[in-house]
């Protein structure tokens, strides 16, 4: 395979992945619903710039390294029990907001948008399962075929595909206000965060 058919499959690979439904992306939704795009932004910025890492680490030869079992065990129940927190935390907010307490953009949790995208990604299960087996499948097929190189530039390649179906997704959320008014945006924040503390229930079921 060419370089270029290398670089064409990470791309499409990496716009599949940040066009699926997870918890990123509606981290994304919630974040841009409540702050504008500049939420969102920083969300993706925290996510993508985690992605990048973890992907230039696979072309620089961890592609053969796999997770355990325990350790993904360990991911479920942690990464499923920070959703929860997030869903938990976002619902008081909007309780707050509703009762005049607070304005739309206080943050009592202390956590900031680019700080929730980077935890978000290390401490998702579904992530790492990708990193072990389909991206590192596609870093060692490149690596086989043109070299380091071609990895690294797969890595990148992946990252761009994620950051452009993530940035679709921040530009949806960042019209909502318009279209909706801050009152049908409070109940989209809580429709996203019950979804965050379904997915986060999912985890910590499949944990234990």
């Amino acid at each position: 395979m060419s370089s270029g058919a290398h670089i064409g499959a990470a791309f499409a690979l990496g716009f599949a992945l940040g066009a699926a439904p997870g918890p990123v992306q509606l981290l994304l939704l919630t974040e841009t619903a409540k702050r504008g795009f500049s939420g969102g932004l920083r969300v993706m910025i925290g996510a993508n710039g985690m992605l990048l890492g973890v992907m230039v680490a696979l072309a620089f030869g961890f592609s053969s390294l796999a997770p355990s079992e325990g350790v993904l065990r360990g991911l479920r129940l942690v990464g499923g029990a920070f959703l929860i927190y997030l869903a938990a935390d976002e619902l008081r907010h909007l309780r707050r907001e509703a009762a005049g307490q607070t304005r739309p953009k206080d943050d009592a949790s202390g956590m900031g948008p680019t700080t929730r995208g980077i935890v978000s990604v290390i401490l998702n299960p579904g992530a790492w399962i990708f990193f072990a087996t389909t991206a590192s499948a596609v870093i060692a097929e490149a690596t086989a075929d043109a070299g380091r190189d071609a990895a690294l530039t797969a890595a990148v390649a992946v990252t761009v595909g994620v950051s452009l179906s993530d940035f679709m997704f921040t530009l949806l959320g960042s019209g909502g206000r318009n279209l909706f008014g801050e009152r049908g945006l409070r109940w989209i924040r809580g429709g996203l965060s019950l979804g965050l503390a379904a997915i986060g229930l999912a985890f910590v079921w499949q944990g234990v």
